[in-house]
């Protein structure tokens, strides 16, 4: 009997009625759960040499993988290495199908040493040829489906797990790759904006262009110096990225760098670790300057009454894409969230979140104001009102820039006077979590196509079109 048939009768054994007879109708339809998750896995499988360096679900470890044969992978952690089955790989794709974790329903992880205080995904990926349970690996497991494009992974607390793409029941196939990504929290039309952006991404150049003049501020220094140019353009979003211009220092004063301290704090519960880094990101995106700032005050005061961490955790869980709670909690006292603040939570969960500033709004505003009119729209509705910054006015430069209402196609500023301080700053985090939701989409619909697109990646290229959106 075969490990993984071994695995799957330990997990059926208190499953119910309903269960059996749902396996029993696939069976009569010549469709076997256990074929369509070994053929996923084999597929996947013959890209493992493509990985390298993966965290934990955590975020608390690193490994590599350092070998694989049609068996097993190797991983090294810590100069030791542990051997992770083939079947342990399959063991926890089924058990994620078996029960419908997707996107609207993630599957904590639940991992521990002991098999007896482990989540049953923790204990699926870890029974033995004999039945008894093994020495855990899923917290190795899940980063290599995550890269594999598989499953993707809630870093933040607790952690969970869904699939990417459940399996069909009737076409083991990955043709039209896009027609598998599910809607999940997004509306119809949101999903089909996800969609448009996606093909803006990808689109023959020509298709998309955007161009306006840059200014002599010191973050254009290196778009002057690279290009000399006083024009920036892209022909797609790809391209935006691509022509990403920010002044970035060397690591270890890097966003990535001070974004991986924030994280490493967080988990170590060091909340004048966290401080230092949020002050870091603050220097870094040109925010929260004065001493009488609101968010410098609000993390501030936090660190000292030794809850700036789990504030940060408590903002970055009612944000996840994969959470519909409501959004109360940020009325500008017991959760924060503006320019600044954006950008904290941002780095603190950098595959759940974007930075949504007043460009990335306006950029947003941009594209979705031209795909409604493409498909014969009058208004902004609801669902895609997008808001924005304005720009810094200077004495050469007057005039608003970052505005994308045309028309009756009207998109009200993030800094609306009409609106109380609890009420702009819980629809600022509707928006950070829609717009999250909304460009994860485009990244899944992205890979699965083949291209490598990461959420900061689209964020950049959103940042880039929002300078100027006239």
């Amino acid at each position: 009997m075969r490990l993984f048939d071994i695995i799957l009768a330990i997990l059926e054994m208190d499953r119910p009625a309903s269960f059996s007879q749902s396996r029993a109708a696939l069976r009569s339809k010549g469709i076997s759960m256990t074929q369509r998750v070994v053929q996923t896995i084999s597929r996947a499988w013959s890209r493992m040499g493509e990985l390298s360096r993966l965290r934990t679900p955590s975020q608390r470890s690193e490994y590599i993988v350092e070998g694989f044969a049609d068996d097993r992978v190797i991983v090294l952690v810590a100069s030791k290495r542990h051997v992770l089955l083939r079947s342990a790989f399959e063991a926890a794709l089924n058990y994620l199908h078996q029960h419908s974790h997707g996107i609207e329903s993630p599957c904590l992880i639940k991992s521990n040493n002991d098999p007896t205080l482990s989540g049953p995904l923790c204990r699926a990926s870890r029974v033995t040829l004999s039945g008894a349970y093994g020495t855990r690996n899923i917290n190795y497991v899940l980063p290599i489906l995550q890269a594999l494009g598989v499953v993707d992974i809630r870093t933040s607390t607790p952690n969970a797990v869904w699939l990417v793409t459940p399996l069909a029941a009737n076409d083991l196939s990955f043709s039209n790759p896009v027609r598998r990504v599910g809607k999940g929290l997004l509306t119809a039309r949101q999903f089909d904006f996800a969609q448009y952006l996606s093909g803006l991404w990808t689109g023959a150049a020509g298709s998309f262009s955007h161009r306006y003049k840059v200014s002599r501020h010191h973050s254009w220094k290196d778009w002057r110096a690279r290009h000399g140019a006083s024009d920036w353009w892209c022909q797609s979003l790809s391209q935006a990225n691509q022509h990403y211009c920010w002044p970035e220092k060397a690591a270890p004063h890097d966003f990535a760098s001070i974004a991986a301290e924030l994280r490493k704090s967080l988990a170590a519960n060091d909340d004048a670790a966290a401080l230092v880094a949020c002050k870091a990101i603050f220097a870094w995106g040109g925010v929260a300057r004065k001493a009488d700032d609101a968010s410098l005050q609000c993390v501030e005061s936090q660190a000292a009454a030794k809850t700036l961490c789990r504030s940060i955790r408590r903002a970055v869980k009612l944000l996840d894409r994969a959470c519909a709670d409501p959004l109360d909690d940020f009325n500008g006292k017991t959760l924060l969230m503006n320019s600044a603040m954006t950008k904290i939570y941002a780095a603190a969960a950098p595959d759940s979140l974007i930075i949504y500033d007043g460009r990335v709004g306006a950029a947003l505003g941009l594209l979705a104001r031209t795909w409604l009119l493409a498909n014969a729209e009058r208004t902004v509705p609801a669902d895609l009102a997008f808001r924005w910054g304005p720009n810094t006015k200077t004495a050469n430069q007057k005039d608003e820039t970052r505005n994308p209402s045309q028309d009756l196609f009207i998109f009200t500023s993030l800094y609306t006077t009409s609106s109380d301080i609890p009420a702009r700053n819980r629809e600022w985090a509707e928006l950070v979590r829609m717009s999250s939701r909304l460009l994860w989409t485009t990244g899944q619909m992205l890979r699965a196509q083949g291209f490598p697109v990461t959420l900061s990646m689209l964020e950049r290229s959103l940042f880039m079109l929002g300078y100027d959106v006239r």
